[in-house]
């Protein structure tokens, strides 16, 4: 039964996977002549999904069609900040500071003693930069 001009039914289905030998369902809908010319062996799963009007007029076009007499604008936008959290930091209160100093006095220590020299000295300009930078 062919369906009238306009109006288009897309069943879901599974087909068995000729690899595998399994079922799997299908991760589209399709017209029952499309799934039947490509599997042999399918199973329509539920009711279909009727959409009317023109199959052809809902396809996606990359282009768009101009028509005459049409100009186009070119919109000059601004590169977009890719990380605008590094052009002005964030200051750092004094309770802030008096935690963040706890913590890289503790992973001083933990890295000296696990030999981890290189994160040890990171850490320690660290806790020398935030020292010098808070004052009470």
């Amino acid at each position: 039964m062919k369906a009238p001009v306009g109006r288009v039914e897309l069943f879901p289905f599974r087909f068995l996977d000729p690899v595998t030998g399994k079922w799997t369902r299908a991760r589209y809908k399709a017209q029952r002549d499309e799934i039947a010319q490509r599997y042999a062996n399918y199973e329509i799963t539920g009711p279909p999904e009727i959409r009317d009007g023109d199959p052809d007029s809902r396809r996606f076009t990359p282009h768009v069609e101009r028509q005459a007499g049409t100009t186009t604008r070119h919109v000059e936008a601004s590169a977009p900040e890719l990380q605008p959290h590094l052009a002005r930091p964030q200051a750092v209160d004094v309770g802030e500071a008096v935690l963040l100093q706890l913590f890289l006095r503790r992973y001083i220590t933990f890295c000296a003693r696990r030999g981890r020299f290189a994160a040890m000295n990171g850490a320690a300009r660290l806790f020398a930069e935030l020292k010098s930078s808070v004052t009470y």
